[in-house]
């Protein structure tokens, strides 16, 4: 997991053109500063990178529920928690069937 995890932030960053502490804005662009799931430190982007250590869930799900799908920071975060919770966030984990599910009934 923490392998996958480096990878990804890593190969993110580098799409990007952009160092910790940019990646950090990036990531923190449109969530409220006063919240409790703001990313206060580029040590956060660091563990990520270096340790494969990922920040806690209710920070990713802030960030998917600020930006819109299509954009790069909103799949970063269902990437990651992906990777953290495949059996929840995962293809064809627990999020997927409740979509699934949702889309049969309202045809």
């Amino acid at each position: 997991m923490s392998e996958d995890i480096k990878n990804l932030t890593e190969n993110e960053m580098q799409e990007l053109g952009k160092n910790d502490r940019q990646f950090l804005e990036f990531l923190n662009e449109s969530l409220s500063k006063e919240g409790d799931n703001y990313i206060r430190s580029h040590a956060t982007i660091i563990n990520m990178r270096v340790h494969g250590k990922a920040p806690k869930n209710e920070i990713l799900e802030d960030i998917m529920s600020v930006y819109p799908t299509g954009d790069r920071r909103f799949r970063f975060a269902l990437r990651v928690l992906a990777i953290k919770r495949p059996h929840i966030w995962g293809f064809q984990g627990l999020v997927w069937s409740l979509k699934a599910s949702k889309l049969v009934k309202s045809e």
